[in-house]
């Protein structure tokens, strides 16, 4: 090993038998300095400031005109103790060697050396080289003719390389040496040590698995210090579940306190309760409301303990943490349902047992009336009795209809028909302030239902969208067939896989906030003036939908209007034989690198575990915000396939789309709503003709959408818009 002086290695050899080659590479390597300022101002001029910044390195230049004096001059140089860092050599030198032997011998002596081929013929392919030179590296292949910038920056580069591996051996020999000096210490005292180096090694094989544990394990694990007075604990470890849980690295969160994660919603009770336990030092469970970096809440259900030492003083507490938002959110979804189901059937039961008195008071009234003489002040009386038990009736009639125990009379339905005969009614409801649309599937089948029933739910929900609008705006009816497989209504507790004709319903009213949703389908209310509503109108559209087999959905948000779905099952025209099912299709798969950006969490999840699934490489984000921070953050290469909701928190889809459009012109656009594509059209968050997968969707669905926007030609550069023209998907 040739011990490095203070200054780098600038010595080349070049080995060619054409002294011009020679006196090109002075030139290029070391030139006079009146050449050297010229070069500099040619550079400067061509290249800008940027050349400038860039010093001219001088090399020092030694010539050999065949292959056995250039191996002398290696020798001498070795010898001397001021090697070659690199040598340029010529393939072609007759009559001696040629450059692939010149090589082979200059390595002999000086394997460090780093050795450019320099030919302008194909004398050797690589294999060739490599087998006769027996080695891969330290070697490069420059062409004739040459350019200069190419030669210097390959000498740059390699008497670099050649001075960091001088530097590397250098400190590899120190390390070994001192490694080698340890060995005999610890040879000294080995047999001593050896139980002790035992126990050692179970001790971290312990810690192994618990490390192991602890960074594979799909709960979040947090440790804080112990330090109770404000702010609080402060943060000093993390695993990666809770950054996938949170959307927090660990460098933002160490060093800081718990408390970046509560938000409004976050009860501080429970927060007072825990403080409360960690000083006495108990251990501490809970159920709390946090919030994720993008600003998303999220259920997590906790569990801190102290850490104690040896003396039983604690000195950092450990919270195991989980996500139940999921959870929560289908256990909510479950006593919902129950609740309502519970409700229809005491509602129901009440009902009918109010028809029976109903009936009797109803037929009394009548006789009453027949029985009384012509002009007594009696009739009055018994006219308003009759005329509030038929309204009582009426509403006994809608309770039934909640709790499923009135009569239906289900037949082969044309929703299409039934929407278009009801057109003229919908604009006078409508007035001249609403714009009313109806866009029929042209190819929807048939649905089974009670045509009078299906009617009074579609008028109710008309003249409620109507009141969601008293300002104005656009009513849009639209239909389509639609299937759920056993996968995609996971969701939905009360819908069943099969396939469904499919009515949406939507307004571009005032909305409902999360509190209305919840409770919309429950009878008695209402968001109406007293007296302007019985609270019995949805309800008793939910009752007759799920008494038809079917399910109705609300989708809407404060301010963008409410989108409501109403599946009905198909009709099954003619009796279908008995046979075997066949397997399902497998899923088209790809490559391709996808951005998917959805705020629902579930929904995010399971995109992106199929897309991964079925061989893409994902990239997932909970807004058009994050979306942009993850292309920065982690140096997205190109996106072939941008996946995204339409309406979103801080940035719509169709923005967003712009702005990924704008880096990236040949990415194809896939967007996702809960609402059709005419309702977000309407509103003007979206431009028809855009490719759309509407919500709720199979993963099939999904699949097949994503391959098939893939496949489509590549968009040129738009032009101010988006090159995505495809037919909406339901």
């Amino acid at each position: 090993m040739t011990p490095l002086n203070h200054d780098k290695n600038r010595r080349v050899l070049v080995i060619d038998d054409n002294p011009a080659i020679h006196e090109d590479f002075r030139k290029i390597l070391s030139p006079a300095t009146e050449t050297a300022a010229a070069l500099d101002a040619t550079e400067t001029a061509v290249f800008g400031s940027l050349a400038a910044a860039v010093p001219q390195t001088r090399f020092e230049v030694d010539s050999a005109y065949q292959g056995q004096e250039g191996m002398l001059l290696v020798e001498k140089a070795l010898a001397a103790g001021r090697p070659y860092a690199m040598t340029f050599v010529d393939v072609r030198m007759p009559p001696g060697w040629d450059g692939v032997e010149t090589t082979r011998r200059i390595w002999e002596l000086d394997p460090d050396i780093q050795v450019v081929i320099c030919t302008a013929y194909s004398d050797y392919s690589w294999g060739e080289m490599f087998e006769k030179l027996g080695r891969r590296d330290g070697l490069l292949i420059l062409k004739k003719p040459f350019d200069s910038i190419e030669a210097s920056q390959l000498a740059n580069a390699l008497t670099e390389k050649w001075w960091l591996h001088q530097q590397f051996q250098q400190k590899m020999e120190q390390l070994e040496s001192r490694v080698a000096e340890r060995t005999r210490e610890l040879r000294q005292t080995n047999r001593a040590l050896q139980t002790e180096v035992a126990e050692h090694q179970r001790a971290a094989e312990s810690l192994r698995l618990l490390g192991s544990a602890v960074e594979q394990s799909t709960e979040s694990i947090v440790i804080t210090d112990a330090e109770l007075n404000p702010p609080g604990p402060r943060i000093v470890f993390v695993n990666p579940a809770f950054t996938r849980m949170t959307g927090y690295p660990a460098k933002e969160v160490i060093g800081k306190t718990p408390r970046l994660l509560q938000g409004p919603k976050t009860d501080k009770t429970v927060l007072s309760r825990l403080h409360q336990n960690l000083l006495r030092g108990e251990t501490f469970e809970c159920e709390a409301i946090n919030y994720r970096k993008d600003g998303q809440p999220f259920t997590m259900e906790w569990q801190i303990a102290p850490i104690r030492d040896a003396g039983g003083k604690t000195t950092h507490y450990v919270t195991i943490q989980r996500d139940i938002t999921a959870r929560k959110r289908f256990e909510a979804q479950l006593i919902r349902s129950q609740r309502m189901e519970t409700v229809g059937k005491l509602a129901g039961g009440i009902a009918h047992e109010f028809n029976s008195i109903l009936t009797a008071i109803i037929g009394q009234t009548e006789l009453l009336l027949g029985d009384l003489p012509a002009g007594s002040p009696l009739v009055k009386n018994a006219t308003e009795i009759s005329r509030a038990a038929g309204r009582a009736a009426t509403l006994t009639c809608q309770l039934l209809a909640y709790g499923r125990k009135q009569v239906l009379q289900p037949e082969i339905l044309d929703l299409n028909h039934v929407i278009t005969s009801m057109e003229s009614v919908f604009r006078h409801l409508m007035g001249g302030g609403v714009a009313a649309q109806i866009v029929p599937a042209p190819d929807l089948k048939a649905a089974t239902a009670d045509a009078g029933q299906i009617e009074q739910v579609i008028m109710n929900m008309v003249m409620n969208a109507r009141d969601a609008m008293p300002n104005g705006g656009k009513l849009t009816l639209e239909t389509a067939n639609v299937s759920f497989d056993e996968e995609s209504v996971g969701r939905y507790p009360e819908l069943k896989a099969g396939d469904y004709v499919m009515l949406a319903i939507t307004d571009t009213g005032t909305g409902m906030s999360e509190e209305v949703k919840a409770r919309v389908f429950e009878p008695f209310f209402t968001t109406k003036a007293v007296g302007e509503g019985t609270g019995l109108g949805l309800s008793t559209c939910y009752g007759i939908i799920k008494q038809s087999g079917g399910h109705i959905s609300v989708y809407s948000e404060i301010g963008r209007g409410t989108t409501f779905k109403i599946y009905l099952p198909q009709a099954d025209k003619l009796a279908e034989s008995s046979v075997e099912r066949l397997a399902a299709p497998a899923l088209p798969r790809g490559t391709e690198t996808i951005l998917l950006v959805e705020d629902d969490a579930a929904l995010r999840e399971m995109a992106v575990t199929l897309l991964r699934r079925i061989g893409y490489q994902v990239w997932a984000a909970a807004n058009g915000v994050e979306a942009l921070s993850l292309k920065q953050q982690r140096h997205v290469g190109h996106i072939d396939l941008l996946f995204t909701d339409v309406v979103m928190p801080h940035m719509s889809g169709k923005e967003l789309a712009d702005r990924v459009q704008a880096l990236f012109p040949h990415t194809r656009i896939l967007f996702t709503s809960a609402y059709t594509e005419n309702a977000i059209v309407q509103q003007g968050v979206f431009d028809k003709g855009m490719a759309l997968l509407q919500k709720p969707f199979t993963p099939s669905a999904l699949a097949r959408k994503v391959r098939e926007m893939l496949d489509q030609p590549a968009p040129s550069a738009p032009d101010g818009a988006p090159a995505n023209s495809m037919a909406a998907t339901p």
